[in-house]
């Protein structure tokens, strides 16, 4: 089960009251959108998984190894994914057009025991296309097109796109993100499904605890509606000047789950001068660089917390560590991970920073699963909220149109120099070293 408290918030009960109506609103608003079909995330958990875990099945009869090209919410969710239930040994991402980590993935891979997924919605996102051609040149020098497409599995939209295209002209094994499904919103799709599967992740147990999440959230009550409580609480600071939200799991294997929300977070709700700032820490690492700023700095920020109250390992100290430490004696580090957090929440607490925290039992698939639905739907009420479109990224599209003017696409050349002087630019604002 996952769990959420409060901490040090100006949110009392009062005016958690006044904020239902306007919550039941934004839950009526997104029903309505789901009903229509315009969005897609919560039917995700109901579809039919099978096809995603029987490709995976068939692709691991022949490979051990999978590398995901894709970029943002096509890698994110199943980069956590894999992660958070320990199973990313022989997995690897390209998503960066960064040649130093093609360089190392490739060197790191027996080709002929790889799986190559292609990630794309829209089946022509820059990067991933970039690293599929490249790939695609290095490999044939070792292999025939046609043992290549054997170990390929493309992801993309059911009908259009370059990468559907290719699949049905080639005749290579392909899944679909569905139409009104959102990249960032797609980890329970088969972009995060088919990874998961091939990796050995239980999808059920995923996709159980995103359901149950969805009975959660459809509760029209605060102390029952998990989703309602994050976006209550983020709004109503959010209003009252905080415009950095911090997530700091006290749990490694979360880290990449800060970066799924990350996006998930920017990407919906940075739009018409709204929207908070996410931030990721990680405890109790960044108790030793960023927490000075947050008890001492400026009053703008509000902090989720994540705990594992049971841990998969652990480890117990000696009874005969030196006497300085004598306080450590037969503790355990989940012990000392637990007292770093509960310290660092004591004098955030003092210093009158809000923060929230997110418990859960155990992290496992079924948890998981919980905390991807809860932060979607919450996500998805802020946008409601804020009055704005919490399913577009207007501002992505804009700088994804002038890199491809950049690069020569044909009618975006002359929009791209008007946007950037580039010699002006160099001038001006590179340092050169």
């Amino acid at each position: 089960m996952v769990k959420i408290k409060y901490g040090c918030s100006m949110l009392t009960e009062d005016l958690l009251e006044k904020m239902e109506p306007l919550l039941t609103e934004a839950q009526r608003w997104l029903e309505g959108l789901r009903k229509a079909k315009e969005v897609g995330f919560m039917d995700l958990p109901y579809r039919d998984p099978s096809p995603a875990l029987e490709l995976a099945r068939r692709m691991k009869e022949t490979t051990d190894t999978l590398v995901l090209i894709g970029i943002g919410g096509s890698s994110l969710g199943a980069e956590c994914v894999m992660q958070a239930t320990g199973k990313s040994k022989g997995f690897y991402v390209l998503d960066n057009v960064d040649p130093e980590k093609l360089s190392w993935v490739l060197s790191s891979i027996d080709p002929r025991r790889c799986c190559f997924n292609v990630v794309s919605k829209s089946g022509s996102t820059t990067e991933t296309v970039v690293n599929f051609f490249v790939v695609k040149s290095i490999l044939e020098r070792h292999m025939s097109w046609g043992e290549l497409k054997k170990r390929l599995v493309i992801t993309t939209d059911p009908e259009k796109g370059f990468l559907r295209e290719l699949a049905i002209k080639e005749n290579i094994a392909s899944l679909e993100v569905p139409p009104n499904v959102g990249g960032r919103f797609s980890v329970l799709s088969d972009v995060g499904l088919f990874p998961a599967a091939y990796m050995g992740v239980d999808v059920g147990a995923l996709l159980e605890g995103a359901r149950l999440a969805l009975d959660y959230c459809s509760k029209p009550s605060l102390t029952e509606n998990p989703a309602w409580v994050l976006t209550a609480f983020h709004y109503f600071h959010y209003r009252g000047g905080k415009n950095i939200a911090v997530m700091m799991p006290y749990c490694e294997r979360l880290s990449l789950f800060v970066d799924w929300w990350r996006q998930l977070w920017a990407e919906s709700l940075g739009k018409n001068g709204c929207g908070q700032t996410p931030v990721k820490a990680i405890g109790t690492v960044d108790q030793h660089s960023q927490i000075q700023l947050y008890n001492d700095g400026p009053k703008d920020k509000v902090i989720t917390f994540i705990v594992v109250n049971s841990m998969s390992h652990d480890f117990t100290l000696d009874e005969n560590i030196p006497e300085a430490f004598a306080y450590l004696r037969a503790k355990t580090l989940s012990e000392v991970l637990k007292a770093s957090y509960l310290g660092t929440a004591s004098a955030l607490y003092k210093n009158g920073v809000p923060f929230i925290t997110v418990e859960i039992e155990e992290l496992n698939e079924r948890s998981l699963g919980m905390l991807f639905m809860i932060y979607e739907m919450a996500t998805a009420l802020s946008g409601y909220l804020y009055n704005l479109n919490p399913f577009d990224q207007p501002g992505v599209e804009e700088g994804k149109r002038l890199t491809k003017g950049l690069l020569g696409y044909a009618g975006l050349e002359e929009k791209a120099k008007e946007a950037l002087d580039i010699d002006a630019f160099h001038a001006k604002y590179v340092i050169c070293m």
